[in-house]
């Protein structure tokens, strides 16, 4: 068995783990379970932790929180699952097949890189990194080492998107002409005032919501983004991190999107998404088209065609070597130069171009719209 840590000691650091048995077999292509560590134990991590104990198809081995402020995974004996602080430690495990990456959004580029050289496959928690450079390098560096790189389709898999995609998928509407999105909320959560990341994790609640919708905006309008006009804000609270984040983009030919989050707005507005379209228009839930007669007929929009899925069941999908993975790094990376042009728009006032053209590729499973 891998080394553990000594639950009763206050070193986090775990030894290194020892090689699998010579009766031990490599994990077959199409494995019954999938052999998972977690890295980062912040609560998202924790959250995937717990999550993922309930799911019979996964089998989390072992952990690592580099931060050194986790000593052992939820609701488990240290001696039943370790987790270390050095990364190379839980890398070296032989019974690894895939880690999960959550964690500070700093951080995350640099341990998928590590992970995907260790001959690991990596799936990270949304955003995957902080600027569309690190991710293009992920990219070349799961080709180098012919490893899986997704990142976990979270927000994909709500029915309130998904309603609004089928929508677009059945044409109803016509041609897109635009598409909008608010996301007011009172404040953001408190971050933990014992720790000196509480400014860096307002901004990345901020920069998980924005991703996320950002994502979606791409998934709703199939066209090439060919400019983008950002706007921040700063939190009321502290000026090193941001409260409120507005994109603009206008996609060709003629489609223009919004999207409009806002975590210290003082009310709650949530909008999901409002789509128009030629022959009529998409709001919370009820389709709205414009008859012959000129008249405008509405009506609601039945969920019930719509089949379970979830984060995890995609991520199983993509471990088993389905080719419809739901986000691929393709996807990851043209969400990430839109943001990345947003940010540069909000620094300089002006509008974005982007060139070479953002493309969003891969995408959801048609037949699961």
């Amino acid at each position: 068995m891998g080394s553990r840590i000594d639950s009763s000691a206050d070193s986090t650091v775990a030894s290194a783990p020892e090689p699998l048995g010579a009766g031990a077999v490599a994990a077959p292509n199409h494995p019954t379970r999938v052999r998972l560590a977690l890295i980062g134990l912040d609560r998202s991590g924790q959250f995937h932790a717990e999550a993922l104990s309930l799911r019979p198809e996964f089998e989390v081995v072992a952990a690592c929180e580099p931060n050194g402020t986790a000593l052992r995974l939820p609701g488990v004996r240290a001696s039943e699952r370790p987790v270390y602080s050095r990364l190379e430690d839980l890398l070296g495990r032989a019974d690894v097949d895939t880690v999960l990456i959550a964690g500070p959004i700093e951080e995350r580029a640099e341990f998928a890189r590590r992970a995907l050289e260790a001959g690991k496959h990596v799936a990270i928690d949304p955003p995957p990194c902080t600027d569309a450079g690190q991710m293009r390098e992920l990219c070349a560096a799961a080709g180098r080492a012919g490893r899986r790189l997704s990142v976990l389709p979270t927000r994909r898999c709500g029915t309130e998107f998904r309603v609004a995609f089928s929508i677009v998928q059945s044409e109803q509407l016509g041609p897109l002409n635009s598409a909008r999105l608010l996301s007011w909320a009172k404040a953001v959560p408190e971050a933990d005032p014992s720790s000196r990341r509480s400014a860096q994790q307002a901004t990345d609640t901020l920069a998980i919501f924005t991703y996320q919708y950002v994502d979606q905006m791409l998934q709703l309008i199939r066209a090439r983004p060919r400019s983008v006009f950002g706007r921040i804000l700063p939190r009321a609270t502290s000026g090193a991190a941001s409260a409120a984040f507005t994109i603009s983009v206008g996609f060709e030919p003629g489609v223009d999107a919004l999207v409009d989050v806002n975590l210290e707005s003082g009310a709650v507005l949530q909008t999901g998404w409002l789509l128009g379209g030629a022959h009529g228009g998409y709001s919370s839930g009820r389709i709205y088209l414009r008859e012959a007669s000129g008249e405008i007929s509405d009506a609601p929009v039945s969920q019930s065609d719509l089949p379970p899925i979830d984060v995890y069941g995609e991520l199983l999908a993509a471990e088993r070597g389905q080719p419809e993975l739901s986000s691929s790094a393709s996807d990851a990376e043209a969400v990430i130069r839109v943001i990345d042009a947003a940010r540069q728009s909000s620094q300089t006032g002006r509008i974005i171009s982007l060139e070479p053209p953002v493309r969003a590729e891969g995408s959801l499973r048609r037949g699961a719209t």
